[in-house]
């Protein structure tokens, strides 16, 4: 007797697409919150009276925040849930932002952004495993593709949002705007956000010790942090770069960094379907080879052909991750959703998007962004391919 073909066909993903909507909208207010500073970080600099490099310390003040909370979100979505716990982290985001409307030193930005970054880190564990509970996996690809689009917007709005309040209002009245809109989207989630049934784990020695024996594991991470270091450190050092090395003014420079990020959002959604067709090891090799190439080429060379690297460069880079966070869930034990995301998270945040940024800073106020820009593409393309040739992916 032929088994019914209904029992052997995926649940719908349909019914999914109002829960994720929420999620992707709470996962873009938290990325733009952290955005914001890369397209700011001249005008900044500029208040604060220091320079560029010393500035970019508030990466590092941002990513360290970031990295400590992601790494005990556990302890808190185990006794709030996963729904309480993004609920908390929107309204530390919003708390942070408010706090930084208020600041005119060094020190108080230093303090407001790593409390900032602390509710920030509280969501990405959580929204992960949402996502991989409300969404039959089958559709994991396509579900984690749509969620990816918030940092895209973020990054594409970031500028031109900037720019707008520079030339009226200045950067406090959008750091309160911003920390408003992200407590009352925090009301909005606690009513109507999606439960999950399994409780989060705390990163306790035994459960770290069933992931971190895992290799693959340990490549995931290193892909990530490579991932995030352009995705974060190129991205917030643009502006710098064109108005110091390109001759363009900074209006313009947020300009093109804005639209050079457009084109990932026609890509972006057809991830899945690539993972679909190709695997996911494939997927991996094209976003990540691609990214160091065009990362490698941008540098040097005249404007157009900067901008058209750096409009390229996002498309691979933003690819990454719906697949990346879609292994990750398959190379580690399911139970350890949370926590394998967290602690990849921490490696990603305190690496990639802290001291990678600051490091570009430095050496692109001493030799040149051109050269930083070239030596870690070069960096990232080597490693990546390594890696990737060494990672075992359950195809399944």
């Amino acid at each position: 007797m032929n088994p019914d073909p209904k029992k052997n066909s995926p649940l719908p993903f349909t019914p999914v697409l109002p829960a994720l909507a929420l999620l992707t909208t709470v996962f873009l207010a938290n990325f733009l919150a952290r955005t914001m500073f890369g397209p700011l970080l001249l005008p900044i600099s500029e208040h604060l009276g220091r320079s560029l490099a010393a500035s970019a310390n508030l990466f590092v003040c941002l990513a360290g925040g970031y990295s400590i909370s992601v790494l005990c979100a556990g302890f808190v979505s185990q006794r709030l849930g996963h729904k309480g716990t993004i609920v908390a982290s929107v309204i530390g985001i919003g708390i942070g932002l408010l706090g930084l409307a208020g600041s005119d030193t060094f020190t108080g930005f230093s303090i407001w952004i790593t409390l900032m970054g602390i509710g920030a880190g509280l969501y990405m564990p959580s929204g992960v495993v949402t996502i991989t509970e409300i969404t039959p996996s089958a559709y994991w690809g396509q579900a984690f593709s749509i969620h990816e689009l918030a940092p895209n917007l973020a990054f594409i709005a970031a500028p031109f949002i900037s720019e707008l309040f520079m030339k009226s209002l200045g950067y406090a009245a959008l750091f309160r705007l911003l920390g408003t809109t992200c407590l009352i989207l925090a009301a909005v989630y606690a009513l109507r956000g999606p439960r999950t049934v399994r409780p989060g784990m705390a990163p306790v020695l035994g459960n770290i010790k069933t992931i971190v024996a895992r290799p693959a594991f340990w490549i995931m991470s290193l892909l990530f942090v490579l991932a995030v270091g352009v995705e974060m450190g190129i991205y917030n050092l643009v502006p710098a770069f064109l108005v110091m090395e390109k001759g363009t003014t900074r209006e313009m420079a947020n300009i093109i960094l804005g639209c050079s990020r457009t084109a990932s959002l026609v890509f972006l959604p057809a991830t899945g379907w690539i993972i679909r067709r190709i695997g996911y090891r494939r997927t991996l090799a094209l976003c990540l080879l691609g990214t160091g190439l065009t990362t490698l080429l941008a540098g040097y060379g005249p404007l157009w052909w900067s901008v058209t690297m750096l409009t390229l460069q996002p498309i691979f880079v933003v690819c990454f991750f719906p697949v990346g966070f879609a292994v990750l869930a398959l190379v580690c034990p399911k139970a350890t959703g949370d926590l394998s995301v967290s602690l990849t998270v921490t490696c990603t945040s305190i690496i990639g998007a802290g001291l990678i940024p600051a490091v570009l800073a430095w050496s692109g106020e001493r030799f040149s962004f051109a050269l930083s820009f070239t030596l870690f593409g070069a960096a990232l393309f080597a490693v990546s391919l390594m890696a990737i040739l060494k990672l075992r992916i359950p195809e399944s």
